[in-house]
């Protein structure tokens, strides 16, 4: 595979959505405070790639949320 191709792109969104998915049954309405921690945390510790990867979990928590019958129901 070729870095940066197209599939190791996919690859690092299914693991962002995968890891939302996760955190959305878990904590429920909590998972983007959850979330927002991890980003804070990462940004103190300069670590750039970290940052994006829960940058683009948040944005799944957010549009699970919004999605999802109730707001503030975990996904089941």
């Amino acid at each position: 595979m070729l870095e940066g191709s197209d599939e190791e792109e996919e690859e690092k969104r299914v693991s962002a959505r995968a890891t939302a998915h996760s955190l959305v049954a878990v904590y429920g309405a909590g998972a983007r405070d959850m979330t927002m921690r991890h980003i804070a945390r990462s940004l103190d510790q300069n670590l750039i790639e970290d940052v994006l990867f829960w940058l683009k979990v948040r944005n799944q928590i957010d549009w699970l949320m919004r999605t999802s019958p109730r707001e503030g129901d975990s996904i089941q």
